[in-house]
């Protein structure tokens, strides 16, 4: 069933996106790339998409240098906190062609928007990036050199290989990678190997989404955020809006988890969207939403019943989602039932645990959690909306709290070998304390008019604090 996204129109709705199935299991994958500006904007939202496992990531020269492209992959794989994907290099091209004339652009492009340096963790070419134990999905965003090279040595691999998917046209002449190093191109289509290939279906990028591409780095994940660090500058902006034409690796990607927004393209194997509406929004929400998507155990996707709602918060639920996001929406629902008590500091540990999840790429149920918060409330209350935004229960051993000092929002989290702390920063912690005593002054804590407006603060907080802004983030040991 095709997920379904976030979309203007649909920004009243809890949506299927944001939960997915109990038990799914998501696709393995193996990424063959040469980290032009496109497979960089792809890659962008595989290594934070909770719908695939990455098995491994195998560097090609093409659009950049073989020995640049796997330098690259291993700065973006740091910047994603992905040291479980193992990063392969390149076999050398035995074409006679030379380096494509966008070969400096495009590695100036990407270099700009990673981390300067990151550990080293490539390995020699092998074929055993495709000799996975399970039926798996080889992705190619680049020329088919690598994976010729390796059906030449071990043949059997092609039976490891469940789909194999290309992007752009199946016409070598119209597909610059497949025309890059055509030998290639000729021993995989020989292979035997069942072949998809997706295009574009249109000469030019969409205008809807040539408008939305620079924009999308607007949120708080990790990819959108990369997205708008490689767009900045006006002359890379320009040119993958507007001189760059195709957009088949972001496609082939999405062709990847969501299947059902495409359709075959007469009788061969190739396959062009839609509605390319629908995919913008389905690009933007992965964009925009992380490995962080909820699971569904006991709830259906369908939209949550306006009756469900108490007034205050129904009058602002439009609002809340469009600043916030649905995934975080979600979560402070949660979190207020569990809590039994709509407060700031419960909210508050909701929307430290989210963001942590996404600046250290971690889905639910991963990240090692140690709160130094206060130990009595209201301070203390923040480890309620902690523990359900990061799935991180006392239950699965992830969880503890070991009280600091009076007013303390110090948490720890960690997640492959990488690890944050973050607390609210002490303007905000003044201001609710201002709010809180202004309350008791007018009111005293016995009477129904400081509950209702403590209520009032907190969804204040909800709507109107973004994660993004509200926590100090320090780097912590391993």
């Amino acid at each position: 069933m095709m997920r379904r996204r976030l979309s203007t129109v649909l920004l009243l709705v809890l949506v299927n996106a944001a939960l997915a199935h109990e038990g799914e299991q998501p696709t393995p994958l193996v990424i063959d790339t040469d980290m032009g500006l496109d497979d960089a904007v792809a890659l962008a939202v595989a290594l934070q998409s909770p719908h695939v496992e990455i098995a491994a990531i195998v560097a090609c020269e093409g659009a950049a240098g073989g020995q640049t492209a796997v330098a690259h992959l291993e700065r973006m794989l740091d910047l994603f906190n992905r040291p479980d994907i193992p990063l392969y290099s390149s076999v050398t091209i035995a074409s006679s062609k030379p380096a494509p004339p966008f070969r400096q652009f495009a590695e100036h492009a990407v270099r700009a928007a990673l981390p300067t340096e990151a550990k080293p963790r490539r390995q020699p070419f092998s074929a055993e990036a495709y000799a996975q134990p399970a039926s798996l999905t080889v992705l190619a965003l680049g020329p088919l050199t690598n994976l010729a090279a390796a059906l030449q040595t071990t043949p059997a691999i092609k039976e490891r290989i469940g789909r194999m998917i290309i992007a752009g046209p199946a016409d070598p002449q119209k597909n610059w990678n497949l025309s890059y190093d055509p030998q290639a191109w000729h021993a995989v289509r020989a292979s035997g190997l069942k072949l998809e290939f997706v295009a574009d279906g249109a000469p030019c990028k969409p205008e809807s989404w040539r408008q939305t591409a620079p924009a999308i780095g607007r949120n708080t994940s990790l990819g959108a955020n990369f997205i708008r660090h490689l767009l900045a500058e006006a002359g890379v902006r320009e040119h993958y809006v507007s001189r760059w034409p195709g957009f088949s690796d972001e496609l082939t990607f999405l062709y990847c988890t969501d299947p059902d927004l495409f359709a075959r393209n007469g009788q061969g194997g190739v396959f062009i969207p839609r509605d390319p509406q629908a995919l913008l929004a389905t690009f933007a929400h992965d964009v925009a939403n992380g490995r962080q998507h909820k699971r569904r155990v006991v709830l259906n996707d369908l939209a949550l019943p306006e009756e469900m709602l108490c007034a205050d918060l129904r009058q602002r639920r439009e609002a809340i989602i469009a600043k916030n996001g649905e995934i975080e929406w979600f979560l402070e629902l949660l979190t207020s039932e569990l809590h039994d008590h709509l407060g700031a500091y419960s909210l508050i540990g909701a929307k430290m645990g989210l963001r942590a999840a996404e600046l250290l790429n971690a889905p639910p149920h991963a990240m090692k959690v140690t709160s130094y918060s206060a130990a009595m409330p209201p301070v203390s209350c923040m480890n309620d909306g902690l523990i359900v935004a990061s799935g991180s229960t006392p239950g699965r051993g992830l969880y503890k709290h070991e009280p600091g000092d009076a007013g303390s929002t110090r948490v720890r989290f960690e997640y492959n070998g990488r690890a944050l702390v973050l607390s609210l920063k002490p303007e905000y912690s003044a201001r609710i304390a201002a709010d809180v005593r202004r309350l008791e002054r007018e009111f005293g804590l016995a009477r129904r008019e400081y509950w209702e407006g403590v209520r009032r603060v907190a969804l204040e907080i909800w709507e109107n604090w973004h994660r993004g802004e509200i926590f100090e983030v320090l780097p912590g040991e391993v």
